[in-house]
């Protein structure tokens, strides 16, 4: 009996058998890689990684370059019952030497396996696949399914995520086989994903919101329409690239939206297949948000999503509607959480009531395994529901303040209970960024705040005492060596000492209203 319920690659495979000839990836330039070609690759690639020694319960990292035999890595160590890890190649070495650390991969794939990654896989001592130096090798495998994928349960790790974590390391969150199935199925119930749409790929491969992308797509029937690095800080080719593989849903952060609006491209006679426009992973300004209503509303759906990494990425999804709109600043609401969750909003562990504000803790099969290698981060976060004491039954506490609205069921976001904000869509523990600051020879101590911008935009303020010379240049150069651009404070500021609090504390309140 074939388990593909419960392996999610098989999951793949299975739409691959029926649909051979339909589109799986649309890439840049007009090329199309169809479900049975890419299946083939990905059960090539799974050969060729198992007689390398990757087998159940393994981690192959994958330097994705948004390539086809990337793509198919991912679905590979899926059927294999691998965990993949998606790197990111512009980490500086430190933080790329703790997640090989944790994440201990056995494989690293991929074509940019030079200068930083290279010297952390090195020293990692995992095995090297560089496709340009494997392609006749792969070519040359049974493209067979491989018969491992019979063990897989969905209760075996699929993939690891790596985000900013507080004690100034990342930490992988894990996800299943099953979290993904579930996540999958939601994404067709909820956008109603299927055979003849494209979903657009613009999201780093290692950023959470790419979860969406390849799941909602490739477990649906759909095609994904990958959309290179190199092409994102050109916002003209970005619409182009979109539009010429056809995709009816976007998603992205807010803030490459508003950089489409600003470049004056995301105009409404743009993008003509789109019929969702999805967004999440931070706030978006109602300023903002109204250009993209006035400009699409009335041909395409405005959904707002929220979700954290640790349950596979989505949570809840708001369709936008003009009264959302009619309060001039603010957020829009997050809505009721979906229907594969269940969810408590709890003041300590007292659940609150309407109108009241708690901590939102998540339970149901999108809540992952835990933080991989992690035991500590992962008893803090992962814990046994407060109100259930009849079976054990993880709940993640997910850190975000929420307020219940009047019908029980509906949240709005307010805020954190620490120290954690999304930059960029990116999640970032603040005290990452000034554990990072406090290793720069000079600095005695440091604080990061997050402030108001032009066009409603954030940007981060590093605020640093130091008793010899050190200019903004300095901070920055150093702080490049330790962190990844999106953590690089956009301001620096310079001073002998910073304001205490009464506990003799930075007093982070008074810098932020500075």
């Amino acid at each position: 009996m074939t388990h593909y319920r419960y392996n999610a690659g098989l999951a793949f495979a299975a739409l691959a058998a029926r649909t051979p000839r339909n589109p799986a990836l649309r890439m840049p330039g007009g090329k199309a890689v169809t479900y049975g070609e890419l299946n083939a690759l990905a059960n090539r690639i799974a050969a060729l990684l198992s007689q390398r020694g990757v087998g159940l319960r393994d981690v192959v990292g994958i330097v994705h370059t948004k390539s086809a035999e990337c793509y198919a890595a991912m679905l590979a160590a899926l059927k294999l019952g691998a965990a993949y890890v998606n790197l990111d190649d512009q980490n500086p070495p430190a933080r790329l030497a703790h997640i090989f650390s944790t994440a201990r991969p056995k494989i690293v794939c991929g074509d940019s396996l030079d200068a930083g990654i290279g010297t952390a896989v090195r020293a990692s001592g995992a095995g090297v696949v560089e496709w340009s130096e494997t392609i006749a090798d792969i070519a040359s495998l049974d493209a067979a399914e491989p018969p491992q994928c019979a063990d897989v349960t969905g209760a075996d790790p699929a993939y690891v995520m790596y985000t900013s974590g507080s004690t100034g390391v990342p930490k992988g969150a894990c996800m299943t086989h099953a979290n993904v199935l579930n996540f999958g199925a939601w994404c067709a119930a909820r956008f109603g994903v299927a055979a003849g749409d494209t979903l657009t790929n613009v999201n780093p491969m290692y950023f959470d919101n790419s979860v969406f992308d390849f799941y909602g797509a490739l477990l649906n029937g759909a095609a994904l329409a990958p959309v290179a690095r190199d092409t994102l800080g050109d916002a003209g080719e970005i619409l182009r690239t979109v539009e010429e593989a056809g995709c009816t849903i976007w998603f992205s952060v807010p803030s490459l939206l508003i950089y489409l609006s600003t470049m004056k491209v995301l105009e409404s006679r743009r993008l003509p297949a789109i019929r969702a426009f999805v967004f999440g992973g931070e706030g978006y300004p109602k300023p903002e948000l109204r250009k993209l209503f006035a400009a699409f509303s009335d041909r395409a759906t405005l959904v707002n999503v929220y979700g954290p990494t640790e349950c596979t990425c989505i949570c809840s999804a708001w369709d936008v509607s003009e009264a959302d709109l009619a309060e001039p600043e603010g957020l829009v609401t997050l809505g009721p959480v979906a229907e594969n969750f269940a969810m408590l909003v709890l003041d300590d562990s007292r659940p609150v009531g309407p109108g009241e504000v708690g901590e939102l803790c998540l339970l149901g099969p999108q809540v992952g395994a835990g933080y991989l290698n992690d035991a500590e981060r992962t008893a803090a976060a992962f814990v046994q529901n407060p109100l259930n004491d009849r079976f054990g039954e993880r709940m993640y506490r997910t850190g975000d303040l929420v307020r219940l609205g009047n019908d029980g069921r509906s949240l709005d976001f307010v805020g954190r209970k620490d120290n954690q904000i999304k930059h960029m869509g990116y999640r970032i523990e603040l005290e990452e960024i000034e554990s990072a600051l406090n290793r720069i020879e000079g600095i005695s101590q440091s604080a990061v705040v997050q402030k108001p911008g032009r066009r409603d935009r954030k940007i981060l303020v590093a605020y640093i005492a130091t008793k010899r010379a050190l200019t903004e240049a300095d901070a920055r150069l150093a702080l490049e060596t330790l962190l990844p651009p999106y953590m690089i404070p956009q301001r620096f500021e310079v001073r002998e000492s910073l304001p205490k609090n009464a506990n003799g504390k930075v007093d982070r309140v008074a810098l932020a209203a500075e």
